[in-house]
């Protein structure tokens, strides 16, 4: 009885060290909030039956700080047996003044291409109407970003090569 006792122990102990090295390296993230360049690709399904959209975007974001900013989208979106083309360029602005740790981002406009052929009915149903965003720029790793709101990570997004 005492051996599987021990056995247990030592199980229980690795689970809680594997853990607590996970969430200890989890908490250490270099910050770095200076210039962003990425790209990521955005796979969503939302709705079902009939309200079904689903979209496959590719995001170029290119984010400096006081100066113009901007996300660049293009994709298709499938939405009632349509296939429409999302070709757009979303212009930022934001400070690298980040005294609450989350940095204030604010969208300037949303300039579509010609080949957009995306709804705007549609486009309001996958775009924020919100102006203003507060997210937690972080560095992970050379080359590679997480960008977070403040329930979730939003965006994680590598270099550009």
């Amino acid at each position: 009885m005492s051996v599987k006792t021990s056995s247990r122990l030592k199980w229980g102990s690795l689970v809680v060290l594997l853990g607590l090295l996970f969430i200890s390296a989890l908490l250490y993230v270099p910050k770095n909030t200076s210039v962003v360049d990425c790209t990521s690709d955005l796979n969503l399904e939302l709705g079902k039956d009939d309200e079904k959209i689903v979209a496959r975007i590719h995001l170029v974001v290119h984010f400096v700080p006081n100066e113009l900013s901007y996300i660049t989208e293009y994709g298709v979106v499938a939405y009632n047996n349509q296939r429409y083309i999302v070709d757009r360029y979303a212009r930022l602005r934001y400070s690298d003044d980040n005294r609450h740790s989350f940095i204030e981002f604010k969208r300037e406009g949303i300039d579509k291409n010609s080949a957009e052929t995306l709804p705007d009915a549609l486009s309001e149903k996958l775009t924020s109407a919100q102006k203003v965003f507060l997210f937690k720029v972080r560095k992970l790793r050379d080359g590679i970003w997480s960008i977070s709101d403040l329930r979730r990570t939003v965006l994680i997004c590598a270099k550009i090569d």
